[in-house]
C-alpha cells in the first residue's frame, strides 16, 4: 500500500522521449527535425537562399521572384537576432518562444477554423486535445502523421493544409492582415441595417474572409428573449439564431468574403454594436467597431416597444443564413 502522506517519486520523462500533444512543452527533437528540413546544406544555419527555397517549394503563394526576395528579407530581419545573415537554432528558439505565448489552446482552435479554414469539428478536436503553439513542431513532423494517429483527422487534404500553415508560422512567413477600413452602416429600418467595408490586405497570404460580431443591449430590461449564440452547420452555410437578450455578449453573425452584409434581425428597444475583423492564413486583424445607438435613437428605434410587439418578438427567434465556404464555420 502507498502511504498517502509520502509523495511517490515518479520518473522524469523528457518530452523528447515521449512527446505528447497538449503537454505544454515543445519537443526539442521535432524542433530540430523541422530546422534540418530547411537547412539543406546542414551547416547549422538557415541562409536566405534556403528560406527562399522553402517559400517556393512549400508555401507557393508568391508569384514573382521579387516578391519572394522581399519576403526573405522580412523573415531574416524578423528572426535573425544576431544579424549574421543566417538563422541558427538559437534564433529559431527565440522566435518560437514568442509564438508559443501567443497561441493558447483556444487561439489555436480558432486559428484552425478561421485561418486554415477547416470545419468547426476539426477546431473542436484541437481544443479537446489542448493543442497550443508548443505542439506545432510535433504536428508538422512526418507530414502531420500525429494528426491522424492522435486527433483522428483522416482527410489528407486537411492534414496537408494544417502542416503547410503551421510551417509558415514557424518560419515567420507572412503577416496578420490589416483591419478592414471604412466599416460603415446604413440603417434601413428599425429591423434592418446594411453593413459595408473595404477590402483588407495581408502580407504574403491574402485576406480570405471577414468575421462580424454583434452585441445587443435591451434598453428596457426584457430578459425573456436571451441571445442564443449557438450555430448549426447545414450544407454550404451556417445558421445563426438571432434572438437578443437584455445585455448580450458578442456573437458571430457573419463569416464570408463579401464586402457587405445585411442584418435584418434587429428589434426595437435595443441598441446594437458591431465589430469586424479580417482573416488570412496567418491569423486575424484587430477589431473595427461601430455603434448604432445614435442612429437608432434618431429614427426612434430605441423607444420602448408596445406589449404586443414585445411578446411577439420574445416568442420568436429570427433565423438568418449567409452562405460561406463549406469548409468553414
Amino acid at each position: 500500500n502507498i502511504n498517502p502522506t509520502v509523495p511517490t517519486t515518479l520518473p522524469i520523462i523528457s518530452p523528447r522521449d515521449t512527446p505528447q500533444l497538449g503537454d505544454g512543452q515543445r519537443s526539442m527533437e521535432a524542433s530540430g527535425l523541422f530546422f534540418d528540413s530547411i537547412d539543406k546544406d546542414g551547416d547549422g544555419q538557415i541562409e536566405p537562399e534556403e528560406v527562399a527555397m522553402f517559400l517556393k517549394n512549400q508555401i507557393g503563394e508568391l508569384e514573382t521572384q521579387q516578391a519572394v526576395d522581399s519576403e526573405v528579407v522580412t523573415v531574416m530581419a524578423r528572426l535573425d537576432q544576431n544579424h549574421d545573415n543566417g538563422l541558427g537554432m538559437a534564433d529559431m528558439h527565440e522566435y518560437w518562444m514568442q509564438l508559443e505565448t501567443l497561441l493558447t489552446a483556444e487561439e489555436v482552435a480558432e486559428w484552425i477554423v478561421y485561418a486554415v479554414q477547416l470545419p468547426g469539428s476539426v477546431g473542436k478536436m484541437f481544443l479537446e486535445h489542448s493543442v497550443t503553439g508548443y505542439d506545432f513542431p510535433e504536428i508538422v513532423e512526418n507530414g502531420g502523421k500525429i494528426l491522424s494517429d492522435d486527433l483522428g483527422i483522416s482527410k489528407s487534404s486537411f492534414r496537408n493544409k494544417i502542416v503547410r500553415q503551421m510551417q509558415a508560422r514557424m518560419l515567420g512567413i507572412g503577416g496578420n492582415p490589416e483591419m478592414p477600413s471604412k466599416f460603415d452602416f446604413k440603417l434601413q429600418s428599425c429591423n434592418a441595417v446594411s453593413l459595408s467595408w473595404e477590402r483588407a490586405t495581408g502580407r504574403v497570404f491574402p485576406v480570405h474572409s471577414y468575421r462580424i460580431q454583434r452585441r445587443g443591449i435591451n434598453l428596457f430590461g426584457n430578459t425573456q428573449a436571451m441571445e442564443n449564440g449557438g450555430t448549426t452547420a447545414n450544407g454550404h452555410g451556417v445558421y445563426y439564431s438571432a434572438a437578443i437578450g437584455s445585455n448580450s455578449d458578442w456573437k458571430t453573425i457573419y463569416v464570408g468574403n463579401d464586402l457587405e452584409f445585411v442584418d435584418s434581425s434587429l428589434e426595437t428597444g435595443h441598441n446594437y454594436m458591431y465589430r469586424i475583423q479580417a482573416w488570412n492564413s496567418v491569423g486575424k486583424s484587430g477589431w473595427e467597431i461601430i455603434d448604432l445607438s445614435k442612429a437608432l435613437k434618431k429614427q426612434r428605434c430605441s423607444t420602448k416597444p408596445s406589449p404586443k410587439v414585445t411578446a411577439r418578438e420574445s416568442a420568436s427567434s429570427t433565423t438568418f443564413r449567409h452562405t460561406i465556404p463549406d469548409n468553414t464555420v
